[in-house]
């Protein structure tokens, strides 16, 4: 009936911990498969995995990207449903039964995302509007950190409590409930985005295509957030900007695209160094210049 897809890299014992909520779960008879995409981590991870016969793993040579392993586990999955899973992530007991009873009696939604609490129980924004050129610029100048509810933020819709259920532009891709038949209306993920925005790109023809994404808060899981790259926040950082100019690339005129692009290389970078020379974090200067550095280095070859 469910597939649960997870891409892992280098996500150390947050991965152990996420497939442990899954067979935990009530109704684990409902899952068909757990299917693991590692993107050739170099940790522990798969090996402190606990033995279960639905656990499919898949290990890739190099890191193809999260977009690209996320296609591997779509085309992998013949149940009715698919539920891309974050392996930062933990569900309570009843979430998948929950999500399924949901889709079940809501043919008119294809995504559902639910409730993500962090470790302290508290409620995180993980649902987005589908982004204007002029949402990056309020972003570049720090404008959508002071006054969210004017300047809407880009992405995450950091304006809105997530206390109520809605329809949304994008549910947060660490908890897709997904119709397996959705693929046939939207595509797959783009992989041209190695990580970031696909998700939100990804929606963004689901809804072209007259589909639906719907938060549900009355459903809920933990998710930790950033677990598998906060050891490496210089490229953490390149990935984020580079794909958000694929994404005003693709989706934006060219004036809103050079737009996004100006303000992103320049505003954006002065906005970061003086911030953290504001907060006295200059040591962490080195991965800002090195995400930069390296969004430099990929625009002149492109």
């Amino acid at each position: 009936m469910i597939d649960i897809v997870i891409v892992n890299w280098n996500s150390h014992d947050f991965l152990r911990k996420c497939v442990l909520s899954i067979l935990n779960s009530n109704q684990f008879e409902m899952v068909s498969s757990i299917i693991i995409i590692d993107n050739n981590s170099t940790d522990d991870s798969l090996q402190l995995l606990p033995t279960n016969p639905k656990l499919h793993v898949v290990k890739n040579a190099e890191n193809l990207g999260f977009a690209k392993a996320c296609n591997q586990g779509f085309k992998m999955s013949q149940s009715k449903y698919i539920l891309l899973l974050n392996p930062d992530a933990v569900l309570l007991e009843n979430t998948i039964l929950d999500s399924f009873d949901y889709m079940e009696s809501h043919q008119d939604v294809d995504v559902l995302g639910c409730q993500l609490l962090n470790e302290s129980n508290q409620i995180t924004p993980t649902c987005a509007r589908f982004p204007k050129a002029i949402n990056f610029v309020y972003h570049s100048l720090g404008l959508s950190k002071i006054w969210p509810k004017l300047f809407h933020s880009p992405t995450l819709m950091t304006d809105w409590d997530h206390k109520e259920s809605r329809f949304v532009d994008q549910v947060m891709g660490a908890y897709m409930f997904m119709r397996n038949n959705v693929f046939e209306k939207a595509g797959y993920f783009d992989e041209r985005f190695f990580v970031y925005f696909e998700e939100l790109d990804f929606s963004l023809s689901l809804k072209n295509a007259g589909g639906k994404s719907f938060y549900h808060s009355g459903i809920q899981a933990i998710h930790t957030g950033m677990g598998t790259t906060e050891t490496v926040k210089g490229f953490r950082l390149f990935l984020s900007l580079s794909s958000r100019l694929k994404y005003a690339k693709k989706h934006f005129s060219m004036f809103g695209y050079l737009t996004v692009g100006f303000f992103t290389l320049t505003i954006e970078f002065l906005m970061r160094f003086l911030q953290l020379a504001i907060k006295g974090k200059l040591s962490e200067t080195k991965n800002l210049m090195k995400g930069y550095w390296m969004l430099a280095v990929e625009k002149k070859g492109i």
